[in-house]
């Protein structure tokens, strides 16, 4: 499974995003729990960089989250149910266009 996941993603309409990739894309991910704190950004800790993962611990601290706490999933999953990232430029945007790119 370690092997599946460090290979990179392969994206349904054949475009490839491997996590390096998504580490120049993905600023934060925007998590809602559908109560009182609205929209949540959970900064990625290795944004800009070469890291092969995209690395929430940090975010997670600063958005007052458990650490065990999931915030993201995958790109296939986040654009199954609308999942939301901002972008280098705090765009808000949706995982589905990666997938639709």
């Amino acid at each position: 499974m370690k092997d599946v996941a460090t290979q990179g993603m392969k994206i349904v309409s054949g475009k490839n995003v491997d996590n390096k990739s998504l580490n120049n894309l993905v600023k934060a991910v925007i998590i809602n729990f559908n109560d009182a704190r609205g929209d949540i950004a959970v900064t990625n800790d290795n944004f800009g960089t070469t890291e092969q993962h995209m690395d929430f611990t940090e975010g997670r601290k600063a958005a007052g989250l458990n650490p065990m706490q999931i915030v993201f999933s995958g790109v296939e999953t986040e654009a199954m149910f609308d999942g939301r990232y901002m972008d280098k430029n705090d765009n808000i945007c949706y995982f589905k266009d990666l997938l639709s790119k």
